[in-house]
């Protein structure tokens, strides 16, 4: 059965765009490389620790859920090299699920995160994939939807809506869909800091709707 989302996927694309216009220059530059960046990691891990990409992407985007990124990493790393976490703050189910990559080498995540394809679109984007996968998070439905409250979970059903609103967003403005959710991400977060979106609640309350 279709989401309803789907009946708003040209609204969608619009908002995708407007943020995006409301990019920096920095914005814009800093969403460009990010996932080029975070790919480089993954290819000096590759070689450090001698797993495929994929299966270094999988481990790092395993643990990423609720974690920020820079801790993701740490994080990572530490698995890859065998190590305890030496940081805390990740989902002891992710920890574990992680492990299970990296001992079984697997280069995707669709046995371990059946029910997460933010999950497995994120290790795509590590990866390398710019184009045929983008990583949906809260921000990136909140964005589409230009509603900065959203936090409903994704479905695979959902996740697909969403997903195809970027990449027509990124095809009309030439980009691949990665880059340009990397881009909006950034300029959202400016846009909506913590203390706005808990003003936003704090306004709203129950009168802000989830048409979904």
């Amino acid at each position: 059965m279709p989401s309803p989302l789907t009946a708003r996927l040209p609204e969608m694309v619009g908002n995708i765009r407007a943020v995006y216009a409301r990019a920096t220059a920095t914005e814009r530059e800093d969403g460009r490389s990010w996932y080029p960046r975070a790919h480089a990691i993954m290819c000096e891990w590759s070689e450090t620790y001698g797993y495929s990409i994929a299966t270094v992407a999988c481990v790092t985007a395993a643990l990423s859920p609720q974690v920020e990124w820079t801790r993701n990493v740490i994080m990572a790393d530490d698995i890859l090299a065998g190590r305890p976490p030496s940081i805390g703050g990740y989902l002891r189910t992710n920890r574990d699920k992680a492990e299970r990559v990296r001992d079984e080498r697997l280069s995707n995540l669709t046995t371990v995160f059946k029910g997460g394809p933010k999950v497995n679109n994120f290790a795509a984007n590590l990866a390398g994939d710019y184009y045929n996968a983008v990583t949906i998070d809260a921000h990136a439905a909140q964005i589409a939807l230009d509603e900065p409250t959203y936090n409903a979970g994704l479905s695979w059903a959902k996740y697909a809506v969403f997903a195809t609103a970027y990449f027509q967003a990124a095809r009309e403005l030439g980009m691949a869909p990665a880059e340009l959710q990397a881009t909006v991400w950034l300029t959202w977060k400016r846009m909506y800091p913590p203390v706005t979106k808990r003003r936003v609640i704090a306004q709203h309350g129950r009168q802000w709707k989830r048409r979904t």
